[in-house]
């Protein structure tokens, strides 16, 4: 047992013993080691990354500027604690600037997009679902008609703005009629287009005519699908003729790409697909920052379908249990 665990038996001893008559290695032996230690502390340091300026980029998104102005101070209310209100979302007109250790700190915008707004004709205009109502300040001041305050400015117009929304089961949530506040300070100065800016403007843009800017995926079994062309949902992207084929919605053909089994496929294509013939269908909207306009725009719409020929040759009551097809299976 004891030779097994240490390595003094054998011809283990020695080498240990060789080892000892050896001649002691000299000191320039450890300038090695002096080098290797001189590699790793400037490694340490390389991977220290540090601006030179003294400024590098926090994200906090409930942080805000000085209260320069009277939508700040108004917002300074509702972001004390105990408030039943958050902020939604949030577009300045200046770099937001903290002291971290020392250092000055920019802190990136808050980028949640608002979910009550849209641009018409480079207007603001509100777009509320069932349920929600809006207090709209401008420059600090109640407007009386919420619309009309928003549609006299247009988005170059905008310096801050400040979307807060309720939370309904907040202690003193029911003293406030509304659902949402929105602040806006308006200047006189074009303000500095910057990426964030621009995918606003971009967003309010695409909310006007979606109701899915960030983008929608919906995905449908061939019984999914046969509830969906029942009920006329939009969201599959077609609809059912009376021989049980398929054909898009006239809303959809102008800015669609279209693909059957991976490949690309045309309208006609599509027309050609038996519905007892899907095995899988994929309707996508894309996300706006796709089918803005520019250089590099794609198409808004996505359908992908994937079939399975041999499906409508067999007995469709082995593998159909949907009430909303009615043809000869």
């Amino acid at each position: 047992m004891y030779g097994f665990t240490n390595r003094f038996s054998g011809l283990a001893l020695r080498h240990r013993i060789g080892m000892m008559n050896r001649r002691r290695s000299d000191r320039s032996a450890w300038a090695r080691y002096v080098v290797w230690v001189m590699l790793l502390g400037v490694m340490v340091l390389a991977c220290r990354h540090r601006a030179d300026d003294g400024e590098f980029v926090l994200n906090r998104a409930g942080s805000t500027p000085s209260p320069t102005n009277e939508s700040r101070r108004l917002t300074a209310e509702l972001d004390k604690q105990g408030a039943p209100w958050f902020r939604q979302s949030a577009l300045f007109d200046e770099d937001i600037y903290s002291v971290v250790n020392g250092k000055r700190v920019v802190i990136t915008p808050f980028m949640n997009y608002p979910n009550i707004l849209c641009a018409r004709n480079d207007q603001l205009a509100l777009k509320l679902r069932d349920g929600q109502r809006v207090t709209v300040f401008v420059n600090g001041q109640q407007a009386t008609s919420p619309e009309k305050a928003l549609a006299a400015i247009r988005f170059e117009e905008v310096a801050d703005m400040l979307i807060y929304q309720k939370r309904d089961d907040a202690l003193g949530a029911e003293k406030y009629p509304e659902s949402h506040r929105l602040f806006i300070s308006t200047t006189r100065r074009k303000p500095l287009v910057d990426l964030v800016r621009s995918r606003w403007s971009n967003y309010l843009k695409a909310a006007a005519v979606s109701d899915h800017p960030l983008g929608k995926a919906s995905t449908f079994s061939m019984n999914r699908l046969l509830e969906a062309t029942f009920f006329s949902n939009l969201f599959a992207f077609v609809e059912r003729t009376k021989d049980d084929h398929l054909t898009l919605y006239g809303s959809y053909k102008t800015d669609i790409d279209l693909f059957i089994n991976g490949l690309p496929a045309t309208e006609k294509d599509i027309e050609g697909v038996h519905i007892r013939e899907v095995d899988r269908l994929y309707a996508n909207e894309r996300s706006f920052e796709e089918w803005v306009d520019g250089p590099e725009r794609k198409s808004r719409f996505v359908l992908y379908i994937q079939t399975a020929p041999k499906r409508a040759k067999r007995d469709s009551s082995y593998y159909v249990f949907s009430p909303f097809y009615s043809g000869d299976f």
